[in-house]
């Protein structure tokens, strides 16, 4: 409340990458846009945010309009030299004067100060802003609960696809010397040349360089979500670099079972990112 007038501040925030903020107030305060904008962006840095700001008058019901009389005068004049020049009949009525522009004033308007009345916007912006800000954060603890959850799927993922790749070795193995026996030329498992296809064969789908990748990204998650200062675009990249790794090593892999790990955490990463994108 500020000298007889009510200001009242709405705060509303939908989810967005960058920072949005629109402003609704009201004329005689447009001035004080940028300085709104800049209180909002001290305190949300992700998301559009909605400002609403209404300016009433407390006592708007027992106020009265007055009668400027100068210009009430002046008017009169203006328009009776015109009745002259244009050789017009007839009264020029009171309703006519109180019709025109400037006779009839609101006391208000006249006193109206956008700066006297910062103070008080800036006081109740600012609580708004702090009430949107309890909002958000409750928001983003049950967010961080999600999101650790299937961080933990996807370490599991990749633990169990790394303790696929020996499988993989075996098989491959068996399966040349399957298809050596099957064109006629039997070879013991300890034949240099079966050594060297198999290490080709390894070395071509070492995903030992993903999985390591992919520990770091999950380490880096955690720490994202356990600390302080906004981390939604850290996240939204680290995701966007594990569905890379996961994208790779799945193709290199060459197995069924590890690409169907692969499927399930590729659309997990989908979900995070979802997510992600709510976080500040």
């Amino acid at each position: 409340m500020e000298a007889g007038r009510r200001i009242t501040v709405e705060c509303a925030s939908v989810n967005r990458k960058g920072i949005e903020i629109a402003v609704a107030l009201p004329k005689p305060l447009a001035i004080l846009e940028p300085r709104i904008r800049e209180e909002v962006q001290r305190v949300v840095r992700r998301g559009r945010v909605n400002i609403t700001i209404t300016l009433e008058d407390a006592g708007a019901v027992a106020q009265q309009s007055i009668v400027d009389k100068n210009a009430a005068r002046r008017v009169l004049a203006e328009l009776q030299e015109l009745q002259e020049e244009l050789s017009l009949s007839g009264q020029i009525s009171l309703e006519l004067l109180l019709r025109s522009p400037g006779v009839l004033k609101n006391p208000t308007e006249e006193i109206l100060v956008p700066d006297e009345l910062w103070p008080t916007l800036q006081t109740a912006l600012a609580q708004a802003l702090e009430r949107l800000s309890v909002m958000r954060r409750k928001e983003g603890a049950h967010l961080v609960s999600d999101l650790v959850k299937r961080v933990r799927l996807l370490e599991s993922a990749a633990k169990a696809i790394r303790t696929r790749v020996p499988a993989i070795l075996r098989g491959r193995r068996d399966h040349l010397k399957r298809r050596l026996e099957e064109l006629g030329s039997p070879v013991d498992a300890g034949d240099p040349s079966v050594a060297r296809e198999l290490a080709l064969m390894a070395e071509r789908s070492d995903i030992t360089e993903e999985l390591t990748r992919l520990e770091s990204h999950f380490s880096q998650c955690r720490e994202a979500l356990a600390g302080t200062e906004p981390a939604g675009r850290a996240l939204d990249y680290l995701a966007q670099e594990m569905f890379r790794e996961f994208n790779t090593l799945g193709n290199k892999a060459g197995d069924a079972t590890i690409s169907r790990r692969v499927v399930q955490s590729k659309a997990e990463l989908d979900r995070i990112r979802e997510q992600v994108a709510n976080l500040e």
